[in-house]
Order: C-alpha cells, then sequence, then structure tokens
C-alpha cells in the first residue's frame, strides 16, 4: 500500500463515487445510532431495558438483506445488487419521512428504520465488489480508503445529529433521508465514469 496508491484511487471519479455512496449509505446509520435512543426511549416511551428489543430488528434486517445478497449476487452481479440495496434505503428514507409527517404509529417507524439499515449489508459489500473488480491488485488500498470515508462521513453526521437541539423524529429522519439522497446521487453520478 503507498501513498502513490491513494493518489490514483482519488483521480478515479467512479471508484470515489462508489465509495461516497457506500459511505452516505453508512452514515444513514449513524444518524439513527446518534437519535434513535432519544426518538424511541424519550419521545416514544420505549422502556429503557426494551430497546435493545427494538434495536434488534435492524440487525434481523441485516441479516435477511445479507441472505438476500448472497442468494443472488451471482446471478445479477454486485452493481444490480448495490442498486437494488440503495433502491430500498432511498425508499425507506422516503417512507421515514412520510411516517413523521403523518403522524404514523410508531411501529411503522421502527420498520422503516430496520429496512433502511438492513440495505446497508448489501450496499456496502458490493460498492467494494463493484471497485475491487476494476483494483484488484489494491484490494488493502480500496478497503482502507472505503472504510475511513464511511466511518468518517458517518462521524461527522452523527456529530451533527448529537449537536441539534432534539425536540421530535424530524432531525434523525431528514438526515437519513438526505444521506441516502446523496449515496444515491453519487450512485447515479459514478455512470457518467466509465
Amino acid at each position: 500500500m503507498t501513498f502513490s496508491q491513494f493518489i490514483s484511487l482519488f483521480r478515479a471519479r467512479r471508484v470515489l463515487c462508489y465509495i461516497l455512496a457506500s459511505g452516505f449509505s453508512f452514515a444513514g446509520m449513524f444518524s439513527f445510532l446518534s437519535a434513535g435512543p432519544f426518538v424511541y426511549i424519550e419521545l416514544h416511551g420505549i422502556p429503557f431495558d426494551q430497546f435493545g428489543l427494538y434495536f434488534g430488528f435492524n440487525i434481523i434486517f441485516l441479516i435477511v438483506m445479507t441472505s438476500i445478497n448472497g442468494r443472488y449476487v451471482r446471478r445479477f452481479g454486485a452493481l444490480n445488487m448495490l442498486r437494488f440495496g440503495l433502491t430500498v434505503q432511498f425508499l425507506m428514507g422516503i417512507f421515514l419521512i412520510l411516517v413523521v409527517a403523518l403522524n404514523l404509529h410508531f411501529y411503522f417507524l421502527v420498520v422503516g428504520v430496520a429496512m433502511y439499515v438492513g440495505g446497508i449489508a448489501m450496499i456496502t459489500s458490493n460498492a467494494m465488489a463493484v471497485i475491487l473488480e476494476d483494483y484488484p491488485h489494491m484490494a488493502g488500498t480500496v478497503s482502507s480508503l472505503a472504510g475511513t470515508i464511511r466511518f468518517g462521513v458517518g462521524a461527522l453526521v452523527g456529530t451533527a445529529i448529537a449537536m441539534l437541539p432534539a425536540k421530535t423524529e424530524w432531525p434523525m429522519v431528514s438526515s437519513m433521508a438526505f444521506c441516502v439522497i446523496c449515496a444515491m446521487s453519487f450512485l447515479l453520478l459514478a455512470r457518467r465514469y466509465k
């Protein structure tokens, strides 16, 4: 792993688009991790000792999406599975906005968040697979750059959410929607760079 490899990856706009798509998708989860306990416990009155049960729905959907990905990635390819995962997450971002805007039952929020988070299992792995198709000789460099950007964007988003005065679900769901819109935009932008 050399500095010149990092430079070449930063110059590869398509690669950078996939890394940023994955990074913003991941950052949406950080919005939930930062604001979710407040939303679930303080706003919706979930007992503190039951929060783990609700959080467990996210894990269930991560497992489901990982299983779906494992079953279909060979048939449809990593890029199509990446698109599918981001589409699911994008639809859930819109759904969460509607849940809050229409003041729907709390369980809709829980399911929407879980499906949003579940999409990450499909997005991050397939983004890496797509990048490594072009750069198999730089797997370590690609992985370290993608991980750094993913956690960096997530940390920035999580910090921003934590600093906002939270009195409603809006900071959490709007941040999640914003992140997936950014992720989808980078995925679409990647098409321009072959």
